[in-house]
């Protein structure tokens, strides 16, 4: 099942087209297997190949919304919302494919702490997960790394790919792009519109290697952080792909 917007909505847009610009789409639409933008207030994703509602809500779970890179915001961290989604037809780490979200950090608000949690398949027998390094725990988080770890899994071994983001005290409190896309022997990660950097693996991923039937977005602990645009495609984009995404949403 794919839930999309409502027809009407989708009329509604249609008869305002030449007055004003219509509110972008995911690109590369028909490739995406869960989108969800929060424009309208709740937690729920607004195209899916499988279940569109949350399964569970950690930290507030009346979620806090505030302004995103286009329209709402899910707010995440110590007064925000982890939310966690059934994988099955929304996430697929077995075919190649790609997920991008954007993120704005509210990290003034702290002097301290760990980790900054953006995604992750949570579980004690086969876990992945990407966030911005545990330490140093005083130093802020724009100025840290991006850590994509594997842990616990049978057959793929622990294991950390670590990626200097561009942007420093500069891009801080500032919004941003992540991507992360996986095929045969190979996974990348592409900070803004930097060019993506490419990690060979001696592995292909299984989805009996990571067997929680949940991912997660988000955190309700630690550093505030807005995240936003949450989309999983079911191919990898290239990297020119990915700088068009980019240039849809900062207009560059």
């Amino acid at each position: 099942m794919k839930k999309l917007f409502s027809a009407c909505i989708l009329l509604l847009w249609g008869s305002f087209l030449f007055a004003q610009k219509a509110p972008p789409m995911p690109k590369f639409e028909e490739a995406v297997s869960f989108y969800i933008s929060f424009d309208d207030g709740t937690p729920n994703a607004d195209i899916t190949d499988g279940e569109d509602k949350p399964v569970n809500i950690l930290g507030k779970k009346e979620c806090v919304f505030l302004p995103g890179i286009r329209g709402k915001a899910l707010l995440c961290g110590e007064n925000g919302s982890k939310l966690w989604f059934l994988r099955k037809e929304n996430l697929n780490l077995e075919k190649p494919g790609t997920l991008v979200f954007f993120y704005k950090g509210m990290f003034k608000s702290r002097s301290s702490g760990p980790r900054v949690f953006f995604w992750g398949i949570e579980s004690s027998k086969g876990y992945i997960g990407q966030h911005l390094s545990n330490d140093p725990k005083t130093v802020c988080p724009c100025r840290r790394e991006l850590h994509t770890m594997f842990y616990y899994g049978k057959r793929i071994r622990n294991r950390i790919l670590y990626t200097k983001l561009a942007g420093g005290e500069e891009g801080c409190e500032k919004w941003h792009m992540l991507a992360f896309s996986w095929a045969p022997g190979r996974l990348a990660v592409k900070f803004d519109d930097t060019p993506e950097k490419n990690y060979a693996i001696p592995f292909d991923m299984k989805e009996s290697d990571f067997p929680a039937v949940q991912f997660s977005i988000g955190s309700h602990l630690h550093w505030e952080y807005c995240i936003d645009e949450f989309t999983i495609y079911n191919r990898k984009l290239s990297d020119a792909e990915l700088t068009e995404i980019y240039k849809m949403y900062f207009g560059k």
